[in-house]
């Protein structure tokens, strides 16, 4: 949880914390007692529709209570805010993405389906990590990795030139590489100016407040370059970090994607996700208007339906067989409070029929919409699985 709420570790926080969770010079977290938490927006559009059958659920570890298989997902979380783990035999590392890029990349995809990964990186450029900085491998070795799923990103702090005055300046690191803890960077950087292997450093500072600002002070009359790229040769201002989109597709198979197939399999599981949650949808209207046909039944035939309820001995039975009505329908009209038998209700009640029978329409034309659409989508991804071939 506390890694779920660090900024400079998610892209994008699924927990919103309150007290210390750490900072990026590394301190730990405090004890869970000093904390509490809440889930943020990103994390409601993860679970959105988990009421609606949206998703299967299978039992707990011991089977007290119920989980479901995986989440609905309205927001990209694997790509959004990357994962980084070893399993059995096994590793994954998936770098955090800019959530617009990823969006208007799937757009793409769902606009053509058989668009290449080319087309994709248009929108997204390269990974984008919490703490910034800047990739300095070049366009074919990054669009390769997304094509393969395999690969790593040189990546670089950003740093600028601070004119001092009287033809004196410092370099300021403003952003630093993802996942590296900028006290130990300032420490390397002072263990090497003590060793004498930085030369053309003299002084680091850590100046930061809420913004990341390291000031590297030379030694001597020096190009700026030259001395940054000493400082990136020996420290981790520099450094690679891997991509290895190594995941579970469909929750059982493991296999290595590239861009392209990580938001294919995003979209197809949002299709199915809509689907299930439009077809829940569905079934309450059709439940809820059998409760309301019953219920205008009732007002039709008022003074019978009293008469039954106060003389029958088993009015649910007799209101079934006088007037041809569901379980259901019974049992909603014995369930009626008394005031709901006024003139208002009742026109209430038939403006809820009209409205919910429009929607019900209106859920089932886009049904069959998309089941006329999604048999030309398979055709087209089996012809082309046949010219790969």
């Amino acid at each position: 949880m506390v890694r779920l709420a660090q900024d400079f570790a998610q892209r994008w926080p699924l927990v919103e914390g309150q007290g210390n969770f750490g900072n990026v010079d590394g301190d730990n977290a405090a004890a869970m007692r000093y904390t509490e938490a809440r889930l943020t927006e990103v994390a409601r559009l993860l679970l959105d529709g988990l009421d609606e059958n949206a998703v299967d659920f299978r039992p707990t570890y011991d089977g007290s209570e119920e989980e479901p298989i995986v989440l609905p997902g309205a927001f990209p979380n694997l790509l959004a805010n990357g994962s980084q783990g070893i399993a059995v035999g096994m590793a994954t590392a998936v770098p955090p993405h800019n959530v617009f890029e990823l969006v208007e990349a799937a757009r793409v995809l769902l606009a053509d389906p058989s668009a290449e990964t080319e087309a994709l990186l248009g929108h997204v450029k390269g990974p984008d990590f919490p703490t910034g900085g800047v990739i300095v491998d070049s366009a074919s070795v990054i669009a390769e990795s997304y094509r393969t799923g395999r690969g790593s990103f040189r990546t670089r702090a950003r740093w600028s030139v601070e004119d001092l005055g009287r033809g004196t300046w410092v370099a300021v690191v403003t952003e630093i590489p993802w996942l590296v803890p900028k006290s130990r960077l300032v420490e390397r950087i002072a263990e090497l100016i003590n060793d004498r292997k930085l030369p053309l450093v003299v002084d680091v500072r850590d100046e930061s407040t809420e913004d990341i600002r390291l000031v590297i002070e030379r030694a001597r009359q020096v190009d700026p370059v030259v001395m940054m790229e000493s400082v990136f040769k020996l420290t981790e201002l520099e450094t690679r970090i891997p991509i290895n989109m190594n995941v579970l597709v469909r929750g059982t198979t493991p296999v290595v994607l590239g861009l392209k197939d990580a938001l294919r399999h995003w979209l197809d599981h949002r299709r199915e996700v809509i689907q299930r949650r439009a077809q829940h949808r569905l079934d309450a209207i059709v439940r809820r208007l059998e409760i309301l046909d019953g219920l205008l039944i009732a007002f039709l035939n008022i003074d019978e339906v009293i008469r039954i309820v106060r003389q029958a001995d088993d009015p649910k039975a007799d209101l079934i067989a006088a007037f041809d009505l569901t379980e259901l329908q019974a049992d909603s009209i014995l369930n009626m409070r008394l005031r709901s038998l006024a003139k208002l209700e009742e026109i209430e009640i038939r403006r809820e029929h009209e409205k919910l029978t429009k929607e019900g329409e209106d859920l089932r034309a886009a049904r069959l919409r998309a089941e006329a659409v999604e048999p030309r989508r398979q055709g087209a991804r089996r012809a082309r699985q046949v010219l790969r071939t």
